[in-house]
């Protein structure tokens, strides 16, 4: 398996737990979708910048 595979899978691994988690945890929609937002915000600017330096 190639280490681009297991980085992808890996990211998306952590993307679907964060999203299970913040789902499940007993806040109002309006916080869920705020921290939802917040998360996928961060995976963004994390993704981006390993993609930078793999480049």
């Amino acid at each position: 398996m190639s280490k681009r595979k297991f980085v992808l899978g890996a990211l998306f691994g952590a993307v679907a737990g964060v999203v299970a988690g913040v789902l499940t945890a007993p806040k109002s929609g309006k916080e869920t979708r705020a921290d939802l937002k917040k998360k996928a915000n961060e995976l963004k600017n994390e993704a981006g910048a390993k993609m930078m330096t793999s480049i």
